[in-house]
Formats: structure tokens, C-alpha cells, sequence
């Protein structure tokens, strides 16, 4: 998690499950699940310039050691998949990125876009 803060939402409610990822006429949809199934979507409507689902719950660069660290929000503006993406599309190399992640218990989703995602509760 080196590189990322946290991303502070009103949440205290344990791990999160990845329920469903879609794009609908508000933009990409993030959906996500507690352990007393309370739902919270992610709308990401701004410009999303990709987006990684990683079906499985370690990454290396999001390894946690210590279960009570654990947090499902983070962010970075400086991140290593920024850098490659502008670097690779020069045509966006000036434009403000952000790289948000989301720490699921079976998924790390990635989204790489130009501004933070509204949060909804259901």
C-alpha cells in the first residue's frame, strides 16, 4: 500500500465482497457487499480511463500484515499504473489521474480515472 491513502467514507463496516461491476448511463458501477448485507455502490462518473478486477484477494502491492490495518478505500495520484498509462498515451500525460483501489475479501478492483466515485448506500 505503499504510495496510497486511505479514501475517507463514512464506513466501518469489515470486509467487502465484490457483488458486480457494470457501466450503466451514470457511469462505471461499483457494487459491494458487507458481512450484514448492506450494499454500497461506487459510481464512478467521471472519465475512467481503465479499470483491473483482480479475482483474488492478494496483490503484492496491497498486502496487508496486520488484519486490523485492513481498509477497502485507497487512493493514489503518484501511483506506478499512472505513470505506465501516461507514459503509454501521450495524449493524457497532463491530465489529473487518480488510481483508486478497492480491497475486497476475493477482489481488488482498480480504477484508474479523473476524479473520486459518488458513494450510495442502499
Amino acid at each position: 500500500m505503499q504510495g496510497f491513502k486511505k479514501y475517507k467514507i463514512d464506513y466501518s463496516c469489515g470486509a467487502l465482497y465484490v457483488e458486480n461491476i457494470n457501466w450503466n448511463d451514470k457511469g462505471l458501477v461499483v457494487e459491494l457487499e458487507n458481512d450484514n448485507c448492506e450494499i454500497i455502490k461506487l459510481v464512478f462518473e467521471s472519465t475512467v480511463y481503465l479499470y483491473i478486477n483482480t479475482a483474488e484477494s492478494y496483490k503484492p502491492e496491497f498486502w496487508i500484515e496486520n488484519p486490523e490495518d485492513y481498509y477497502p478505500f485507497l487512493y493514489s495520484e503518484n501511483s506506478k499504473k499512472i505513470l505506465e498509462l501516461k507514459k503509454e498515451a501521450k495524449h493524457i500525460e497532463n491530465e489529473k489521474i487518480i488510481h483508486f483501489a478497492i480491497v475486497g475479501v476475493e477482489n481488488i478492483v482498480e480504477v484508474l480515472t479523473s476524479n473520486f466515485p459518488k458513494v450510495y448506500w442502499k
